[in-house]
């Protein structure tokens, strides 16, 4: 029988799972954590095709229950390494080591840090509102980033926080527009332009945040700093020569194959352009159907 591994359990992961198993591959996936990857922190989802606006809880789970109803093997495991022995593909988690002859690598990306956190991760600083936001309720915070995932933190936060600061390291935003003006009509967001944060301060908790603005030393009180300054892509368990990576990501063809065969890779963690959930859905329906047929042929040379 046809059988290929799903290495992460986002949403490019559970695609080529709903992919693969319904070409009658079977289909074993490894997550460390929950089903649903970073689109299971998402507050709202709007550009989403045939949704207005959903909850990303909700889509992820809709899309895990999709993938079990096929008959999805997940397994809650961390993998150690991947490898290649002849036409198999060794997977080796923290509780062992599988075979396959075909493998999809879809584990997404981890959050950047600012690098001075310290022991205060947990204790005040956050990378996901969503997660988080709660504790914080009518409570200063401040959020570090520029782009679409710190203008939907901060959105997301200005709704249950007393003030919203954003430290923004350049000029302006680079978020889309419309995101960006809906965060701004919000009386309770500062931004602050050309601002980085020097350093966090806390023993047990944050007590408050220095930063740099126009040249310029200034404390600000706040009990939670939300860290969403981007992310890198995860592939440090790929210990297999031969597969061309371009700053991290991996590099895949119009099949999401990568430049070794029967490996392939789909969403974020991949060379793509557009780091959309659309986009990361698409790139797991060709890497499990493709990742399937591949199965096939190399058990038919058996």
């Amino acid at each position: 029988m046809k059988k290929v591994a799903i290495i992460g359990g986002g949403v490019a992961g559970l695609s080529a799972a709903v992919y693969a198993l319904r070409s009658g591959a079977e289909v074993t996936l490894f997550e460390q954590f929950g089903l649903g990857g970073l689109v299971a922190t998402i507050d709202k989802i709007e550009n989403y095709p045939s949704y207005v606006s959903v909850e990303g809880w909700k889509l992820a789970s809709d899309m895990a229950a999709q993938a079990k109803a096929l008959g999805l093997k997940t397994l809650r495991q961390k993998v150690l390494s991947l490898t290649k022995n002849g036409d198999s593909f060794i997977v080796t988690t923290d509780k062992g080591e599988q075979e396959f002859p075909a493998v999809v690598i879809a584990t997404g990306t981890a959050h950047n840090k600012l690098g001075i956190e310290g022991d205060l991760v947990g204790k005040g600083v956050s990378y996901c509102a969503t997660c988080d936001g709660a504790f914080y309720r009518d409570c200063p915070v401040v959020v570090v980033g520029s782009g679409s995932i710190a203008v939907n933190e901060a959105t997301y936060l200005a709704d249950l926080c007393s003030t919203v600061y954003v430290a923004v390291a350049q000029a302006e935003f680079t978020a889309e527009e419309r995101a960006v003006n809906n965060l701004l009509e919000k009386s309770n967001v500062k931004p602050l332009y050309k601002t980085t944060v020097a350093e966090i301060v806390g023993d047990d908790v944050v007590k408050s945040v220095k930063v740099f603005s126009d040249g310029k030393l200034q404390e600000l009180d706040v009990n939670g700093v939300f860290v969403a300054i981007g992310a890198a892509p995860v592939t440090d368990f790929v210990q297999i020569e031969g597969v061309e990576m371009q700053r991290g990501y991996v590099v895949v063809d119009g099949r999401c194959e990568t430049t070794v065969k029967g490996l392939f890779a789909a969403g974020d963690v991949t060379n793509g352009a557009l780091k959309q959930i659309v986009t990361a859905c698409a790139d797991g329906a060709k890497a499990g159907s493709f990742a399937s047929a591949y199965s096939a042929v190399i058990i038919n040379k058996k």
